[in-house]
């Protein structure tokens, strides 16, 4: 990996990295300076937003609930178009745990990790909201796109997963490219501070860090999910999301290289 170019350095946000120079199984290489990752942007900088300018961005997609939009907006950002393409409701993430009101009450009935296992694997029933992504990023296929959640760790992670595939990158590449989050975590503990987003009292420490770090388990169970359930990503990809195999022609067209 070419460290020095994958991330993005930006003082108000983290974890925002290009998904160029992977390899694909076919042997051509995804594109630099087409797909970007990262977490929350709500807390770019004047500086940070030129910086982000520069990068040709035209579209980005918003995977975070619609209380984590209101809370937490997005910057305009010149030349993007902003597109909330939610992935996990509220109500669906406080649903894990019958009768609880707040996600900290949520994450005080669970043990370290399952939460997320949980919700990776419930998150391939979000036909919609994977099928909006695609959708946006064929609209413009030729120019950049980011897509971003609050870490910019699981949804990021399920779409980045779904793309990479879909381009032909082998999943132990994709598995590199989930826990590459990890590298951030410092950077991401001081932006979610700043903004009060992991005040959750009472929580267990091995709790916390089972929710902030990217474990490899979190990803396999997306994956597996879309295993089990519809014979592969492969098949989910044409079958439930209705990508034509035309559809994936134009994507590698515009992002491989």
């Amino acid at each position: 990996m070419k460290d020095i170019l994958r991330d993005i350095k930006l003082e108000g946000s983290f974890n925002f990295r290009d998904l160029g120079g992977y390899p694909t199984q076919e042997g051509r290489t995804v594109k630099w300076g087409m797909l970007y990752r990262s977490g929350n942007l709500s807390r770019l900088t004047d500086i940070d937003q030129e910086t982000v300018s520069r990068l040709g961005i035209s579209r980005i997609c918003d995977l975070r609930s619609k209380d984590e939009v209101e809370k937490f907006p997005d910057p305009i950002l010149n030349g993007a178009t902003w597109h909330h393409t939610p992935i996990l409701s509220d109500d669906r993430i406080l649903g894990q745990v019958e009768g609880q009101s707040t996600f900290a009450d949520v994450l005080r009935k669970t043990k370290p990790g399952e939460l997320l296992l949980n919700l990776n694997k419930d998150m391939v029933s979000y036909k919609r909201a994977f099928q909006n992504v695609f959708e946006i990023l064929l609209n413009e296929p030729h120019t950049p796109m980011l897509f971003h959640c609050m870490a910019g760790k699981d949804r990021t992670g399920a779409v980045a997963a779904l793309i990479l595939n879909m381009l032909g990158v082998p999943r132990k590449i994709i598995l590199d490219d989930y826990l590459y989050t990890n590298q951030s975590l410092d950077q991401a503990t001081e932006n979610f501070e700043a903004i009060g987003y992991n005040d959750l009292p009472n929580v267990e420490q091995a709790v916390l860090d089972a929710l902030f770090e990217a474990r490899a388990e979190y990803i396999h169970t997306f994956l597996d999910e879309l295993d089990a359930r519809y014979g592969g990503i492969d098949l989910y990809m044409k079958e439930v999301l209705g990508l034509s195999t035309n559809d994936i022609k134009t994507l590698k067209e515009h992002l491989l290289e």
